[in-house]
Order: C-alpha cells, then sequence, then structure tokens
C-alpha cells in the first residue's frame, strides 16, 4: 500500500494539541529496499513514551538527496544524506547492510517556509505543524496543487492535519486525475482516512461509476462496496444501480451469488428493495425449493416472505396434508400455522 503510514503512539492516537508538543530535534531512520523500481521504504522513528511516533512510506531513492543504490548495497560503510523538504530538512547519518540501512538524524525547519505560506496567503504554522508537515512532505507544491484545482485556500492547521492524515500532493493529483476535486481540505482528509484512493476510483470507473460526491465514495467504501461485489453483481445481470441501492444491497447480503441463486430457483426481480426484503426475511432458494418440493411452486416473493415470517416450514405442510387439508392456499396455511395446527 503506497501510503503505510506505521503508528506506534503517533501523531493520531494522542490527543495532544499541537502547541503543547515539542518538536524533537532528532531521531531514527531505518531504510530498505521497495518492489518498486527506485524507491524504498523509509520509516523515520523520534519522540520518546508516549509521544513516540513511527512514520513510514515508500519514497522514491531521488528523495533521499546523496544516497545512492551503490550505498545500499555496502556492507557497513557510513553514509550520509539528506531529505529536502519544503518545511525542513532532515540531516541523516548511518550505514548499510545488504539493502537495510539505519541511522539517525537531525531536523532543521526552513526559516523561509513560513515566508513562502504568507506569500501564498496562509497563516504561519507553530513549530509542531511544520514538524509535521516535513514528515508527510506536505510543503508548497501542495498548497499550488490546491489552489490549481480550485480549492478553498487552507490554514497551516488544515495543512498539518492533510499532513497526519496521509494527504500528500501524490494523493491529490491522483484522485484529481480522476475528476474529483472536493473544494475543501476536510473532504479530502475524511476521503483519505476512509481508505478512498486511486484503486478504488479506478475500480468504481471501471464499473460505470464515475464523478459521485466525496459523500457517496466514503459511504460505498465503508459499505464494503468493492471490485468484487460490483463484479458479482455485473455478472448477476445488475447494472447501473444507483449508488444508494449498492449501499443497501451490500448491507443486507445481496452479492451477485445470492442473485444468481434466487435466479435459478426462478425468480429474478428488477427492483432490488424485493431482492433485500428476501434476504431480510430468510427467503432464500433452499426455503424455496422446500416448498416446492410439498406442491408450492408458484408463489410469489411477498407470499414466500409471509410462509417464511409465520413458520411455514415443508414439514408443517407435510403435517397439514396428513390431517387432510389436502392443498391449502398458502394463506390458508398461514392461518392455520398461526392458529397453533400441530
Amino acid at each position: 500500500m503506497r501510503f503505510a503510514v506505521l503508528l506506534a503512539a503517533g501523531f493520531l492516537t494522542v490527543p495532544i494539541l499541537s502547541a503543547q508538543r515539542s518538536v524533537p530535534s532528532d531521531g531514527q531512520w531505518l531504510i530498505e529496499s521497495a518492489d518498486h523500481s527506485g524507491r524504498v521504504q523509509l520509516i523515520i522513528r523520534y519522540g520518546e513514551g508516549r509521544h513516540s511516533s513511527n512514520w513510514g512510506r515508500t519514497v522514491p531513492l531521488s528523495d533521499l538527496v546523496g544516497l545512492s543504490a551503490d550505498d545500499m548495497g555496502g556492507s557497513g560503510a557510513t553514509v550520509h544524506f539528506k531529505i529536502v523538504r519544503s518545511a525542513g530538512t532532515l540531516t541523516c547519518e548511518g550505514w548499510f547492510a545488504g539493502g537495510r540501512g539505519s541511522g539517525h538524524f537531525t531536523y532543521q525547519p526552513n526559516p523561509d517556509f513560513q515566508a513562502e505560506l504568507a506569500k501564498r496567503g496562509i497563516n504561519a504554522p507553530t513549530a509542531w505543524e511544520q514538524f509535521q508537515m516535513t514528515m508527510a512532505d506536505v510543503g508548497l507544491e501542495l498548497v499550488d496543487e490546491l489552489q490549481r484545482q480550485g480549492y478553498a485556500r487552507p490554514t497551516a492547521g488544515e495543512l498539518a492535519r492533510m499532513a497526519t492524515h496521509g494527504v500528500d500532493l501524490e494523493y491529490v493529483r491522483d484522485i484529481g486525475a480522476r475528476g474529483y476535486h472536493l473544494k475543501d481540505a476536510a473532504s479530502l482528509v475524511r476521503m483519505r482516512d476512509h481508505g478512498v484512493d486511486r484503486e478504488f476510483i479506478e475500480s468504481l470507473d471501471r464499473a460505470g461509476y464515475k464523478n459521485l460526491s466525496a459523500e457517496a465514495l466514503v459511504r460505498m467504501r465503508d459499505h464494503g462496496v468493492d471490485p468484487e461485489f460490483l463484479a458479482s453483481l455485473d455478472r448477476a445481470g445488475y447494472k447501473n444501480l444507483g449508488t444508494e441501492d449498492l449501499v443497501r444491497l451490500r448491507d443486507h447480503g445481496v452479492d451477485g451469488d445470492y442473485i444468481a441463486a434466487m435466479k435459478e430457483a426462478g425468480y429474478a426481480p428488477s427492483n432490488p428493495e424485493e431482492l433485500v426484503a428476501s434476504r431480510d426475511h430468510g427467503v432464500d432458494p433452499t426455503y424455496i425449493r422446500s416448498l416446492k418440493e410439498v406442491g408450492y411452486e408458484r408463489l410469489s416473493l411477498a407470499e414466500l416472505r409471509r410462509a417464511r415470517d409465520h413458520g411455514v416450514t415443508r414439514a408443517f405442510i407435510q403435517l397439514v396434508k396428513a390431517r387432510g387439508y389436502g392443498t391449502p392456499s398458502i394463506d390458508e396455511v398461514i392461518r392455520l400455522r398461526d392458529r397453533g395446527l400441530d
């Protein structure tokens, strides 16, 4: 996962005002090769006790100024490099062996950062907010991208919140390239928190769901409307449903397998509510077959739901027939059941 944020007791788990946090002057770094060519997995650790934090993600090797692939392949030689970002710089020292390295860094805020934000109409961040932005590489490029895409001008606090929630330049560009310009930083954070990423949006695009609202994307993600679920509905012949229909079907356990089995049993309603109601009332292919076996082959879904609700089973119908009632209508069977025939 591209945005792998690793938190032991970090930004998001300690409800302390940013102004109360002391900015670490140093910490530890760990690096190893990633699966992607030219990228490495970078983890940064800093702080102490309950304020200790881990921050990690996959970054291009080129982001580590002064570190080469040859350095990473070394066997114990000391390395020096820098992680230079708009808000500040981490100066790193350590060693590598077999493609894995570790060491320490010192943090230096960029003294010009606040002035650059001011030029863009953004208030000065606190020292802690500026440190958060340095860690997550949230800086001037992101501010300029937000302006280009028509977002409301964020405050320094909102930028820091974006930093701690994984909303960076790459994320904003990714969703913007797919037609999503959400107008405010809070919507970006909400989408990111709920796992709405490029891959999820692409899966919806392929299924024909484009230009949705931020709220619709979040609801679909939260309720498990994922590529597999959409594909199962497609195979069952249910396409172009509204987003609320999709959420409702998913919440009530109506997937492609259930629909296909109901079709095989002779029921293929076009209205999703019919499927939801039948699923909720326990009307499934097994129940339908059990009533067919005792002569009730042409019941509507509404009749099947009523029968199920009143406890009408194959065994009860067999009892009714054994008592000499023949094959009464399903309404008569329900009345007998309600009267307590046993």
